[in-house]
């Protein structure tokens, strides 16, 4: 394979690369409106495609090995497309946990014995409300922890939306001027 070639899909290569972080990024940044996520996935395959293009004739002409660079596009790639297809199309899980096993009194966390013959229909169960009153922390904080904080189905971003939506008054405007994102939550909660 000539210089000018190699030289040619190696950049080709790179701005694939390129477009996959910046994707990866946007996702990261707890910044998500899901019109715009659509869209950007919509690009996701020609990403690919664009890559496999160069990677593809890199691999069959240079003498150079190139899977270092085909593995780590893969690994980002998938976790691009993992993670926007469960933003896009989240997966609805039970807030409550279930095991065939009892459970301690000393749990914080509602166990449920899971039939498998047998479906419940458990009623909805709503969030708690903290309006700043100290004597209802332990139990709001109980509440949430067992049905948002520990739930790990839930982005932070997510929980962070529980969160506000849980606190009225008082409680709710010591975190108003919080940033509504993924890093915020833990600030927020704690």
């Amino acid at each position: 394979m000539d210089a000018l070639r190699r030289q040619q899909l190696i950049r080709q290569r790179a701005v694939a690369k390129a477009s996959l972080t910046r994707m990866l990024t946007f996702i990261e940044t707890g910044d998500r409106k899901l019109n715009e996520m659509q869209v950007r996935f919509e690009e996701h395959s020609n990403i690919y495609n664009k890559f496999e293009t160069a990677q593809n004739e890199l691999e069959l002409f240079d003498k150079v090995d190139h899977s270092v660079d085909r593995q780590q596009f893969e690994d980002n790639f998938f976790a691009v497309k993992l993670k926007s297809n469960e933003l896009l199309h989240p997966v609805p899980t039970p807030l409550l946990s279930r095991h065939s096993s009892s459970h301690s009194s000393s749990s914080r966390h509602t166990h449920v014995s899971h039939y498998s013959s047998t479906h419940i229909k458990l009623p909805v169960i709503s969030l708690p409300t903290f309006e700043g009153e100290t004597t209802s922390w332990l139990h709001y904080r109980d509440n949430f922890e067992a049905l948002i904080v520990t739930n790990n189905a839930l982005f932070n971003i997510q929980k962070f939306h529980y969160l506000t939506a849980s606190l009225k008054g008082e409680a709710k405007g010591v975190i108003n001027n919080l940033q509504n994102t993924n890093e915020k939550f833990s600030v927020a909660w704690n």
